[in-house]
């Protein structure tokens, strides 16, 4: 690069200056002010986000049909809905009814697992003599003396707790109507809405919006998609084992592993090593070992599986798919584990579109510069 003038060198360093505040002003707006707007707003923004989802559907099927988009949004939205709706009450039903067939065999269960502390006892008595509270420890004592705590704190100002209930049940169906309006509304006028946000933000903003939104929601659901491939491998693989050996509540256990291994930096070995030394402690040494042969082929199975997956679906490298998961946990827990590699792939695909080019290309220029500067400034001083 040729030596810049002194009226390039002022504009390269106007620019990146005005560049890096905008940026700083960018991210201070989505730490301080972005979270309580979208909480503010959640029923709106969730219904922004079903509409984009609905948008090429809604399309398709008016161009197919002829039909006005407001009538097919309105059927669409209905449909969509209720279909959620069967759905979580058929799952609530069915965790429900698993939920009460294992409450009426909680004496069997219960005292299987006191069967395998006293076996604890016998084989590891080292155990007890380090935490000896454990002998004394009741469960049943322990669930009275919560449900005794909470309901004499329930008691000491029943009409607050009463009312407080009574008002979040309000607000959660006053903002589930608006959000099933709001719904309908940013569907059959999706097309409105987008002229009108170019209009008014101008063709290089709303492009940039534009970029943004198809970015993030690509990444997403590339991310999600590859999560749930991931688990529904885990619930298949775990469902037949379970079945095969016999194992009650079946599909119940193998739903909560499928749960788990969704989680990042969670598998379902983190639930199955557990429940195996449990099971070889209490004396089921076959049911031990099959738990934890289950755990580790699983785990050596995903090990194999998991790159595949995420490399088809997101495009990242394992290694830096993991190294996104575990700084989004240090920073925000579960759902900064969830969110580092969509933040990753939004990133590069917004790089791969070369958007930024102009930018990179300054800062590139400016490094030049001071490279020639302090280059210039030893030479000054060994003459």
């Amino acid at each position: 690069m040729s030596e810049l003038s002194r009226e390039q060198r002022k504009r390269l360093y106007i620019r990146i200056l005005l560049r890096i505040v905008f940026f700083v002003m960018l991210f201070l707006f989505a730490i301080y002010v972005m979270p309580p707007l979208l909480s503010l707003c959640a029923p709106f923004f969730a219904a922004f986000v079903v509409a984009m989802i609905l948008n090429p559907l809604v399309t398709w099927i008016q161009l197919k049909t002829r039909l006005p988009r407001r009538l097919v949004a309105f059927v669409l939205v209905v449909i969509v809905f209720a279909g959620l709706a069967a759905l979580l009450s058929w799952g609530i039903y069915f965790f429900v009814s698993e939920m009460v067939s294992l409450a009426k065999n909680y004496q069997t269960a219960w005292g299987y697992v006191t069967y395998a502390i006293e076996s604890l006892h016998e084989q590891f008595p080292v155990v007890f003599e380090i935490f000896p509270k454990i002998k004394e420890f009741s469960l049943m004592d322990s669930l009275y003396g919560w449900i005794q705590g909470l309901s004499q704190s329930f008691l000491e100002s029943p009409y607050s707790n009463i009312a407080t209930f009574s008002s979040k049940v309000g607000n959660a169906v006053v903002a589930g109507i608006i959000f099933l309006i709001a719904a309908y509304m940013f569907t059959a006028e999706y097309r409105m809405i987008s002229v009108l946000m170019e209009k008014y933000f101008g063709n290089r903003i709303y492009g940039y919006i534009r970029l943004f939104k198809n970015s993030t929601q690509s990444a997403l659901w590339r991310y999600l998609r590859a999560q749930l491939i991931l688990a529904l491998l885990a619930f298949s693989v775990m469902l037949v084992a379970l079945l095969i050996y016999g194992q009650p509540y079946a599909v119940l256990i193998a739903l909560g592993l499928g749960f788990i291994d969704f989680l990042p930096l969670f598998g379902t070995i983190a639930a199955l090593l557990p429940w195996a030394l449990v099971e070889y402690i209490g004396g089921d040494v076959v049911k031990g070992i099959f738990l934890l042969a289950l755990g580790i082929g699983f785990f050596v199975l995903r090990r194999f599986v998991e790159p595949k997956v995420l490399g088809s679906q997101t495009g990242l490298h394992p290694l830096v798919a993991l190294g996104s998961i575990y700084v989004g946990f240090e920073i925000a827990g579960i759902l900064g584990a969830i969110l580092g590699p969509v933040v990753i792939m939004v990133a590069i695909s917004i790089y791969n579109t070369r958007v930024f080019d102009n930018t990179i290309n300054d800062f590139k220029n400016a490094l030049r510069d001071l490279a020639e500067l302090i280059h210039r400034r030893e030479d000054v001083r060994k003459e």
